[in-house]
């Protein structure tokens, strides 16, 4: 898995290329995409990419798995799939981040905060 992820950490820009390359040829041979489609594929590839990088650091970004929730449902939205409202993207989004959380925490630990002494004025 780890050679994976080096692999696809150094070579994003010929991933994306890849994926845009597929787009051009498979509109050339008539698939009918909008551009709206098209770009949430696109920006939805770059995501993914994204989370798997992330995936391969340490601390874990939680920040790349919400994008790449958000990209599926900008996608999801782009090409009209019936009942996705922003009631649910708001509840899915939730669940992630809430998700997430119980992921980085078992990672984590606390630290006793140090304490701060008081400067005393003089007179």
């Amino acid at each position: 898995m780890s050679a994976v992820i080096s692999w696809i950490k150094t070579e994003l820009p010929l991933i994306s290329s890849l994926v845009q390359a597929a787009l051009a040829i498979a509109l050339a041979m008539g698939v009918t995409l909008t551009a709206g489609q098209t770009g949430a594929i696109e920006a939805t590839v770059a995501a993914v990419l994204a989370l798997v990088v992330a995936f391969g650091t340490m601390p874990f970004q939680v920040s790349a798995l919400t994008g790449v929730v958000q990209a599926i449902i900008v996608l999801l939205v782009a090409f009209k799939v019936h009942g996705v409202t922003e009631g649910l993207v708001s509840s899915v989004n939730a669940v992630v981040v809430a998700l997430a959380a119980l992921l980085v925490r078992v990672h984590v630990s606390p630290v006793a905060s140090k304490a701060v002494p008081v400067a005393v004025p003089r007179p």
